[in-house]
């Protein structure tokens, strides 16, 4: 074998020897990551979507009912995260626009507590529909899609019986045509006891979330957090 034949098999070996190096190794190390992120328990994220009832206006964070609400899962020994997304002041329209936004964080269960500012505005109810499925159809779109809470809301007692009756009825026919898990939020045992509220009469205080949490909340939420653990 002459010179030029013996460089060309080393320049070969070489070649082959730094094609194990850098194919085969990095492999290795990429199999060894992805079986450690296997072996990893993730945490449910879970995302409360909603008005200043979800933002606990006139509350510190901590106190608002997504921060009681991750706590109490965190006393049960779940792993999850509460992400408070409520935003005061905001209608179903303003839920409507940010749900794509809401949705594109994957999360694995979703608590919509909205339309109670529409009821304020006495905003047609046609609307106030249409706005609200147009939200859960966003957010249900795509692969594995989250697990949607709707919060039951219910329209002031000065809205009127006619408007009132028709608003309060929105929950449970979407819910049941969304198929929609529904938790009372507004409701006659705790939001009209003026104990459990702001001075302003509209908003929960720090007892009145825990109240709701403890009573409706909790016990829905820990039975879903416990499918998509074992799922």
């Amino acid at each position: 074998m002459n010179k030029r034949n013996i460089t060309i098999v080393v320049i070969v070996l070489l070649c082959a020897i730094a094609a194990s190096v850098f194919v085969f190794t990095p492999r290795e190390k990429n199999l060894k990551s992805v079986e450690t992120i296997n072996d990893m328990e993730p945490g449910i994220t879970i995302i409360s979507f909603g008005d200043s009832l979800t933002a606990g206006y006139g509350l510190p964070q901590d106190e608002a009912y997504p921060a009681q609400l991750e706590k109490a899962l965190r006393d049960k020994g779940y792993d999850v995260k509460v992400i408070n997304s409520g935003v005061s002041g905001e209608t179903t329209r303003g839920n409507m626009e940010r749900a794509q936004f809401i949705r594109s964080k994957n999360p694995d269960i979703v608590i919509l507590g909205i339309g109670g500012n529409d009821a304020l505005r006495f905003l047609p109810i046609e609307d106030v529909r249409q706005n609200m499925i147009s939200t859960i159809d966003i957010l249900k779109g795509g692969i594995n899609p989250p697990v949607i809470v709707l919060l039951q809301v219910k329209a002031p007692l000065n809205t009127g019986l006619e408007y009132k009756q028709k608003f309060d009825s929105l929950y449970t026919t979407i819910a049941k045509d969304k198929d929609l898990v529904l938790v009372p939020f507004v409701t006659e045992d705790i939001f009209f006891n003026p104990e459990n509220k702001l001075s302003d009469g509209i908003h929960y205080n720090k007892t009145g979330y825990q109240k709701v949490i403890e009573k409706y909340l909790l016990p829905e939420v820990e039975d879903l957090v416990d499918g998509l653990i074992k799922r």
